[in-house]
């Protein structure tokens, strides 16, 4: 137990939540009149669609009333038009996205607010996409055309999202050819599946617009099962997830006819069938590891062996049950029988990843975890060449389909089964789908785990993805890149970056609203140097070179953290530029490993995973300790539908970019404020958050609100400020779990925030980099302020206000969070601010109990 362990704030002062000034568009529409004038022709031509599809139809083999999923692209938004779309029968809504970088037009464009001058700025918008039947679109149609020739009353309540809509309406159209590939990777994947000779057909996944109603998901279904057919294809497997709006199948077509779909898209009937929404590439987690490790030696000296049931879960490969770094450290749980053909020389990442979850990097020599890991593979083995082994999602089951299998038996059971492990709070994967860049909507899978988050209180610690073909960006040789600084090569690697960003995007599932993702550093705890034929590409503890970069959906903060993601050398390749090293041995994140013919090994790697399971590690210790405060403050255990936000908050609290800040920003050619797109919250210093000093203190605050409400947390500072120049540092870390609306844009149905009170920021006036407006979007709010000039500090006691508000949809119950404080003085005055702190605390709970 800590000499000075974190405290637990007194109950916080109920109040109503913040309000935010509105903002004001300064957007220019044309007239309603103009409006129908200028989409009369696109009506037309929908109405000309739905007469020659229901011709089709009559001669299918299914009855169906033609029905199309319509596009409607808008400038702006129009908040009303979810609730307006369920007004009319036969209209159904689909989700939204955004637009941007929308050129203005004469119809269409924005004004200076203060000189009333038009501007050429781009504007912003928004898809709507609903199915519609003739009749609703019909409908519609005349609603408008009663509205413009004059009539009253026509938009009675509910209905006036159609009159916003109309105004708003920059193109209407069918969902198309190329909406179904926009930005899945399609025709990318199937061309590169062609360049693998055989005759072997080539799987991928088509995932259709989610119906509510069960008869048209049958029948949507039907229809693609006769156009596979149709092609002499197969279907493989099909999966409805009804709580993320989630409807997929898996597929297989002739080598023929994938080659026709690469060369005449749009020719192929296929690519037109209306209930189709994105045609996507079998999931590509591939993990290639070669056989080069070195034999294990019995470097740890803590024999001590776990306890208790298990906290944290992997799901990943197959791991080498009886290594000596794992025998009864872990209990896995393999009911499709992965096991069978899984040898042990190929249990490699598995192994790795589920050895850093307990020990970390072995070089660090920490203390392994103290409780069991459950263990679930997920991968299984491929061998493709002589000493390759490649460990990968199988491509005959959706990856969507396993995890929700997979994370449904470990919490609630499978079937009449119990859960197996009901009392995991934290789930590490550290496994990404590298054909699925994050896009303009949210995947399915990061939906998956952002309802399971939220549904049964879980913390899913998720690798950002990695990005090795960095290096075919950079414009040096080999030669040229050796001779130059370390610093010189951060700017390179810096402008490679910045100039394929595009590329280099989170890996699904990161984008996760509720999860904790994870981006490598370039570092550590290996001790290996440069020779003349490896060099490093930066700087240890810069961010790694492959490791993903941010924003995330909706330019939330992505990845949130960065943890030591290893170290490896470039080499020069047989053109003279640079590789990576391709080797198993130091430098990099040093974890248990089979060696040769599958005896007890360790090897050296770096990558998101490592990173992503080393934050594993560091999460189960953070739950031990708070199982402590709990006992040590209450009399009783840690609350178990607190214990992931709990976690989450504890490891980002003790996050900064100090480390890295100007080094990064220099490689960036960008100012410190701007860095969080680079290194999200920062790195973590966990030794921070686990106990207190004499010059800190550290505080959790818990609590739950509904819309509109607001809890104001008082933190007492018993200091002169005015006398004596005293730096000082408040550090603020707001963490919970909201609901999510898988269909709509906004997606967070809750917003909670925290904020200072004025009279409290006049004590800690700087924010130390931050984008203030960043920190607000996502789950977690982390910030970081400082002041250090003389202050009459009359008020005794900072102010923090946790606010909620609905966003994407309403929820009905309260929404559980957790509030991490620290505030800190420099060292070097004889004051012992824990000491004073706490004596406060403690007189304001005996006095609020009284």
């Amino acid at each position: 137990m800590p000499d000075r362990p974190l405290i637990l704030f007194p109950s916080p002062e109920k109040a109503d939540r913040e309000r935010k000034s509105p903002v004001f568009t300064k957007t220019m529409f044309p007239s309603f009149n103009r409006q129908f004038n200028r989409l009369q022709p696109s009506f037309n031509v929908l109405n000309s669609a739905f007469q020659q599809k229901a011709l089709k139809v009559q001669h299918s083999p299914i009855g169906i009333n033609p029905e199309f999923a319509l596009v409607f692209e808008v400038i702006g938004t129009v908040q009303s038009f979810y609730a307006a779309v369920k007004k009319i029968d036969g209209l159904e809504w689909i989700f939204d996205k955004e637009l941007t970088d929308i050129e203005p037009d004469d119809d269409f464009y924005q004004v200076n607010a203060e000189t009333g001058e038009r501007t050429n700025d781009s504007m912003s918008g928004r898809l709507y996409c609903i199915m519609s039947n003739q009749q609703a679109i019909e409908q519609l149609l005349s609603l408008w055309r009663r509205y413009q020739n004059g009539e009253t009353e026509v938009f009675k309540r509910g209905f006036a999202g159609f009159r916003d809509l109309f105004t708003h309406i920059k193109n209407i159209r069918k969902w198309g050819a190329q909406d179904r590939i926009a930005e899945t990777q399609a025709i990318e994947y199937w061309h590169e599946a062609l360049q693998i000779d055989g005759d072997i057909p080539i799987p991928f996944e088509i995932e259709l617009f989610y119906r509510n109603n069960v008869t048209k998901r049958r029948t949507a279904s039907e229809t693609i099962h006769n156009a596979i057919h149709l092609l002499n294809g197969n279907i493989i497997q099909e999966c409805i997830i009804n709580e993320i709006c989630y409807h997929g199948i898996l597929v297989e077509l002739p080598r023929k006819v994938i080659e026709d779909l690469v060369s005449r898209y749009e020719e192929i009937e296929l690519s037109h069938v209306d209930d189709i929404m994105f045609f996507r590439p079998t999931c590509q987690s591939i993990f290639t590891s070669l056989n080069d490790a070195e034999p294990f030696k019995d470097e740890l000296s803590e024999k001590s062996m776990p306890t208790g049931d298990a906290v944290v879960a992997v799901l990943d490969g197959m791991p080498m049950q009886n290594h000596r770094l794992l025998q009864g450290r872990i209990i896995v749980d393999d009911p499709d029988d992965y096991a069978t053909g899984y040898e042990s020389q190929y249990r490699i990442h598995g192994t790795s990843m589920v050895s850093f979850v307990i020990y970390g990097d072995i070089n660090r020599r920490d203390y392994p975890i103290d409780r069991p890991v459950y263990v679930r593979p997920i991968l299984r083995p491929k061998e493709v060449g002589p000493n390759k082994i490649r460990e990968y999602i199988p491509d005959n089951i959706l990856f969507i389909d396993i995890l929700h299998r997979a994370i449904k038996r470990i919490i609630v059971g499978d079937g009449n089964n119990p859960p197996v492990a009901a009392s995991v709070r934290i789930i590490n994967l550290s496994v990404a789908d590298s054909s699925r860049q994050l896009g303009t909507t949210m995947s399915p899978i990061a939906r998956l785990l952002d309802f399971f988050a939220y549904k049964y209180k879980i913390l899913f610690i998720i690798s950002a993805g990695n990005h090795p073909e960095i290096v075919a960006y950079i414009d040096k040789t080999f030669d040229e890149l050796k001779n130059l600084t370390l610093t010189e090569r951060n700017s390179i690697f810096g402008k490679a970056i910045l100039e394929n960003q595009r590329n280099m995007r989170v890996l699904a599932p990161a984008e996760s609203l509720n999860g904790l993702t994870i981006g490598a550093l370039y570092d550590d705890f290996s001790m290996s140097a440069e020779s003349e034929y490896n060099i490093s590409a930066v700087q240890r503890g810069m961010p790694s070179p492959i490791s993903s970069i941010g924003k995330g959906y909706r330019s939330i903060i992505t990845p949130d953290l960065f943890y030591f993601g290893g170290v490896k050398y470039l080499k020069k390749n047989i053109n003279g530029c640079c590789d990576w090293v391709e080797s198993s041995r130091s430098p990099g994140c040093k974890s248990a490993s089979p060696y040769e013919t599958g005896q007890d090994g360790c090897m050296y790697s770096f990558g998101t995973s490592d990173a992503a399971a080393q934050m594993t590690h560091e999460a189960a210790k953070c739950y031990k300790i708070l199982e402590q405060i709990f006992i040590r403050e209450t009399g009783e255990t840690l609350p178990v539908d607190s214990a992931a936000i709990l976690v989450k908050g504890m490891l980002t609290h003790g996050a900064s970019w100090d480390s890295v800040a100007d080094k990064l920003s220099l490689s960036m050619n960008t100012s410190s404020k701007k860095l969080s797109k680079w290194i999200g919250n920062g790195v973590p210093n966990i030794q921070r958050v686990i106990e207190c000093t004499k010059e800190r203190i550290t505080l959790i605050g818990l609590g739950a609100l509904k819309m509109d409400e607001g809890d104001i947390f008082k933190l007492p500072i018993p200091i002169d400020f005015s006398s004596r120049l005293i730096k000082r540092k408040l550090t603020v870390t707001l963490a919970y779990f909201s609901p999510v609306a898988p269909s709509k844009q906004d997606y967070r149905c809750a917003q909670l925030w925290f904020s200072i009170d004025e009279g409290s920021s006049k004590l800690v006036p700087n924010r130390q980099n931050t984008e203030w407006q960043s920190v607000r979007k996502g789950t977690l709010q982390h910030e970081i302020f400082t002041g250090d000039d003389p202050i009459v500090w009359n008020d005794s006691e900072i102010k923090i206000k946790v606010n909620c508000k609905e966003e994407a949809d309403k929820f009905k119950n309260a929404i559980p969070y957790c509030l991490f404080v620290s505030f800190e003085i420099a060292e070097g005055f004889d004051i012992d601010l824990y000491a004073n702190v706490k004596s406060k605390i403690n007189q304001r709970i005996q006095i609020e109990s009284i």
